[in-house]
């Protein structure tokens, strides 16, 4: 006994187990254009190891599979064993393209968990080349920065020494000027022969004028 559906959209009536399966294709190609790009091959490839030899692979299982390894690739952490590992796109790569390379003999594969230890592992591994990039950083940052520290301090005793050369000049140039000024300045008049040679008052004059007149 078949049930019969028919298409809200087009009209078709056909067996419903016809349109479950067009549902389930939507669903695993909808899942598969939410991974990204840069995996979509990859993915494609990964879910072979999946198949049966006898028949093809579900398309409910498909859009099972590519739900499960879409929530945890987007969240870029991997966790196995009770450790939390960081897993970013490039780390993905790499476990994909190592399980590609040498798949696991007892094929097909039921689940993730053997991606999902090569993703740690590859996690791992760029975590030590991460930590060793930072360390190399640090390293070449000090080297040089104290190969620099003898120039500073070179630049340091030049300018104490031109400061000292510049105190030196100064004290040299207030001597000349105040020389300059010394040679330029009027000569001074002596108060007392400026008073005696200054023009006698009228009084002086009126006295001066009496006594020639009263002499013989």
């Amino acid at each position: 006994m078949t049930l019969k559906a028919t298409c809200p959209e087009c009209g078709m009536s056909g067996d419903m187990a016809a349109f479950v399966t067009q549902g389930e294709h939507n669903q695993a190609l909808a899942a598969a254009l939410e991974m990204p790009a840069l995996l979509s091959s990859r993915i494609v490839r990964y879910l072979g190891l999946f198949r049966p030899k006898s028949r093809a692979l579900a398309s409910a299982k498909s859009a099972r599979l590519l739900g499960e390894l879409k929530d945890v690739i987007t969240s870029e952490v991997i966790e196995r064993k009770g450790i939390t590992r960081q897993a970013p796109l490039k780390v993905w790569v790499m476990a994909l393209d190592q399980l590609l390379e040498r798949p696991p003999s007892n094929l097909p594969l039921t689940g993730h968990g053997y991606l999902y230890e090569v993703v740690a592992s590859c996690a791992d591994r760029h975590a030590g080349e991460v930590e060793r990039q930072r360390e190399e950083q640090a390293r070449n940052g000090f080297q040089k920065s104290s190969v620099k520290q003898p120039a500073n301090r070179a630049a340091v005793a030049t300018l104490r020494e031109r400061s000292t050369d510049d105190v030196l000049a100064e004290h040299e140039r207030l001597a000349q000027r105040k020389a300059h000024v010394t040679q330029q300045r009027p000569p001074q008049h002596d108060k007392a022969a400026e008073k005696a040679n200054a023009p006698k008052r009228l009084s002086d004059l009126l006295k001066g004028a009496a006594s020639q007149g009263e002499q013989p």
